[in-house]
């Protein structure tokens, strides 16, 4: 077994540099699409979306989550959603932070 010891400014320099990629945050999900249903919720509701490739997602658009950013989507309406991602029933559902 081979053992490589690097000097010291060399491991401190790749220790620092595997904290930063660590410590870096994903770039948010986002998709684009056209919603095709609109379900009411407690606080806001889920939108029913299929994108140009026919592909069909959630967006849960939230009043707590979207705040002043809140808007009612209409069937038709063709949207870019940013947010977190959870997967049920093997669909993506976009928990909504931005509505573009």
């Amino acid at each position: 077994m081979h053992l490589t010891v690097f000097p010291a400014p060399v491991s401190l320099a790749l220790l620092s540099l595997s904290l930063l990629t660590s410590c870096a945050s994903p770039k948010p999900f986002s998709r684009k699409g056209i919603v095709q249903q609109i379900k009411p919720g407690k606080d806001g509701y889920t939108a029913s979306l299929r994108d140009r490739h026919g592909i069909g997602f959630d967006a849960l658009v939230s009043r707590v989550r979207l705040q002043q950013a809140y808007r009612v989507l209409k069937v038709g309406d063709q949207v870019k959603v940013v947010g977190d991602t959870i997967h049920l029933n093997q669909r993506v559902r976009v928990l909504v932070t931005q509505i573009r």
